[in-house]
């Protein structure tokens, strides 16, 4: 009950007792009067009366005030003093309380404050200990960061449950490309694998793994084929991840790794439909030749345009076979290019490669230079080997000397590098055998010629021959990286996109929602911005901003932050709020599009929004329009400020902010308030465990009773 309430209360109270008491004792000593007493007495009522009826309110006047005072230099400045004492411990220990009251209040209040400094130290020191140790544990997280960063392949972290625990930019890429159409769910930290991925195969293959380790066979990773409903091929891998109790075989999630198999199966395809219109073509061919040649054998006495018909047949069936044969060889340079093992390479660390690996292996001098900033795409170290199988040929035949090599651009998509031997004038057919003879074994078992090699990551070789018998150069066509893969490469200080939540290994399930701590929720804070303060007379959202929370982490890479045409006008007074020109929500989304993505975003999580009935009616009320439910369960910042601060007045998000220490950006803007309102959230849940409410249930049950909680729109 408010301090206010309790006043006139007790006001009240003391009114009721010194009148009560006065005209009792009136009344009991009149009926002591005898009957000619009395008689007397009413005669001179008029007189009397007055006195005390005067003398009692006086009394109470006199005793009103005096409780006023006890009350404003007592009672309520202790209650804040407790409240803000609280805040100090909890949320906010640099702040101070400004001594408010009667003397001894204020001396009191001197004395907490200097135990608050003395806390802070205390809490420095114990902060600077916290810190060195989180300094460990963060270099131990940049390493796995690093590592999850650059691997090539998609990694994913899944508990028992299936939320994803971890996952690198590259597994966001894959389930969730550019166009949008790579799952129907959204990837981010305590989501579902299941919104991405089918859960069937998954579970399949969880259950497999699961049986393998219980029966101790060694089958320890899995293999499988999932595809996106946009059409994609996924390639996925699936390990367990074990609990700390080992011996018992306590498994506490899985690892999923993902690649992308759609190039190769499209090449595979092309390589089949390949054959077999080769066979097709070369059967038809074949079958004309053999025709016209058992024709001309069968009959000798054929006149000469007789004969002369049948070999045009031949001609023509050998000159299509021709062409069909060198069609299919372009197709299968093709093909083996598509599945090589390319990769972008600096064409200075090309050139650093190759004459450390020449001078290692066989004491050679590389000269030249490479052009700066010039990135090439393809096979590194097949190609350094094969030059460096050059040089063992040269060396062979002692006419090994110091190797002139340059890289340059020659036009928008390919580069030269040129390989000279200046010590020596070499045969022309010697580099020419050297070129058209194995080099390399790929990993098939199929032979490569130099020719071969360069060709299957799109280049070309030239011999640059003098008179035809002497080479003094050899010219290799390379194609260039994809210009904008390297425009702007990362900085070293930028946060690798790796994001990891390990704690929701042990998450419980859903359907203890309620029982579940403050701490451990799955918070979507968000707000609205809007245009005009009457959803109910037509007022409609012109910006959502969401911001997820999980296990007291803010997420700042899951975040909505979106305009909304609202097809209506809006008012010069709500532009001078929120700042938003209507020219700039012209071509946005509607609200229909906006919202299943943000009812997606929310799935599974706590709503939280400062004054909730106000963006929680505009959500309401568009619910038929796009056929969506809003039925998570909903806290409130300012009730639940007015729950751990009721002898506080102002409970605005501004207010709560300055109180707690805290700085609003964007204020205004819908995610500038909503990152607000979860800073102001997570602070808030030390306060209320401080009150005694630590779980869901005890913080809706704790807002119920808020006076704020009436309020409607």
């Amino acid at each position: 009950m408010k301090p206010q309430y309790r006043y006139w209360i007790f006001l009240f109270a003391i009114a009721n007792v010194i009148f009560g008491v006065i005209w009792a004792a009136l009344f009991g000593a009149w009926f002591s009067l005898a009957p000619d007493e009395q008689a007397y007495i009413k005669g001179l009522l008029d007189k009397i009366l007055p006195f005390p009826m005067l003398g009692s309110v006086i009394l109470v006047t006199a005793i009103g005030g005096l409780v006023s005072m006890l009350f404003y230099y007592y009672v309520i400045p202790i209650l804040q003093l407790a409240e803000k004492t609280r805040l100090m411990a909890t949320a906010n220990p640099d702040y101070r309380i400004f001594p408010r009251g009667a003397r001894e209040v204020v001396y009191l209040t001197g004395i907490i404050n200097d135990y608050a400094d003395a806390f802070q130290k205390l809490k420095t020191e114990v902060d600077v200990r916290i810190h060195e140790a989180q300094a460990q544990v963060d270099e131990e997280r940049n390493r796995l960061a690093a590592l999850m960063s650059e691997l090539p392949s998609g990694v994913l972290v899944c508990n028992t449950e299936g939320l994803i625990l971890l996952y690198n930019q590259q597994a966001q890429n894959l389930l969730q490309p550019e166009n949008g159409q790579g799952g129907a769910g959204i990837i981010g930290l305590g989501r579902s694998v299941f919104g991405l991925l089918r859960r069937e195969p998954l579970m399949h293959a969880f259950e497999r793994l699961r049986q393998s380790l219980h029966q101790e066979q060694t089958l320890s990773t899995l293999g499988f084929m999932l595809t996106r409903p946009d059409g994609a091929c996924l390639r996925l891998n699936m390990a367990l991840v074990l609990g700390q109790k080992v011996e018992e075989q306590e498994i506490s999630g899985f690892v999923l790794t993902l690649e992308d198999m759609t190039p190769q199966i499209e090449a595979d395809n092309r390589r089949d439909r390949l054959i077999q219109t080769m066979a097709d073509s070369f059967q038809d061919g074949i079958a004309d030749i053999r025709r016209s040649i058992s024709t001309i054998l069968a009959r000798p006495e054929l006149k000469p345009h007789q004969l002369q018909r049948y070999r045009r047949v031949i001609d023509r069936s050998s000159l299509a076979l021709q062409q069909n044969l060198d069609q299919v060889r372009e197709h299968y340079t093709h093909h083996r290019h598509s599945l090589s093992k390319v990769e972008d390479i600096l064409a200075e660390n090309l050139m650093e490669i190759l004459r450390k690996t020449l001078f290692d292996r066989f004491g050679a001098e590389l000269q030249g230079e490479a052009q700066d900033g010039l990135w090439l795409r393809l096979d590194s170290y097949s190609l350094v080997q094969a030059l460096a199988h050059l040089a063992g040929l040269l060396k062979g035949q002692k006419l090994f000397g110091a190797f002139l090599v340059t890289l340059r651009q020659t036009s928008s998509t390919k580069a030269s590098m040129t390989i000279g031997w200046p010590d020596y004038c070499l045969d022309y057919q010697f580099i020419a055998d050297w070129v058209a003879s194995p080099v390399i074994v790929e990993s098939e078992g199929q032979a490569l010629s130099f020719s071969d090699l360069v060709s299957s990551f799109g280049g070309a070789v030239f011999i640059e021959s003098a008179g035809g018998k002497a080479c003094h150069e050899v010219r290799i066509e390379l194609p260039l990286a994809s210009p904008s893969a390297h425009e702007e490469l990362p900085s070293p200080h930028k946060p690798r996109p790796v994001y990891y939540e390990f704690d929701l290994f042990n998450r419980p399930g859903m359907d203890d929602l309620g029982k579940r701590p403050l701490r451990k929720l799955t918070y979507v804070v968000f707000d609205t911005e809007t245009t005009g303060l009457n959803p109910s007379q037509g007022d409609e959202i012109i910006q959502l901003g969401a911001i997820r929370i999980i296990n007291g982490r803010l997420l700042y890479d899951e975040i909505i932050d979106q305009l909304v045409d609202p097809r209506r006008s809006v008012p010069p007074e709500s532009v001078a709020i929120h700042g938003i020109d209507p020219s700039r929500l012209v071509g946005q989304p509607t609200i229909e599009k906006v919202l299943p993505h943000f009812h997606k975003f929310a799935e599974g999580a706590v709503l939280v929004a400062h004054n909730a009935a106000f963006d929680m009616r505009f959500l309401e009320l568009n619910e038929r329009r796009t056929g969506l439910r809003f039925d998570n369960p909903v806290l409130d910042t300012l009730l639940l400020s007015s729950v751990v601060r009721p002898n506080q007045k102002d409970h605005s998000i501004d207010a709560i902010a300055e109180m707690l220490n805290l700085t609003i950006h964007g204020r205004h803007t819908a995610l500038g308030d909503a990152v607000a309102t979860a800073e102001v959230l997570l602070k808030l849940i030390p306060l209320l465990e401080a009150n005694n409410i630590f779980t869901l249930e005890d913080a809706l049950k704790a807002s119920a009773q808020s006076p704020f909680a009436k309020m409607a729109f």
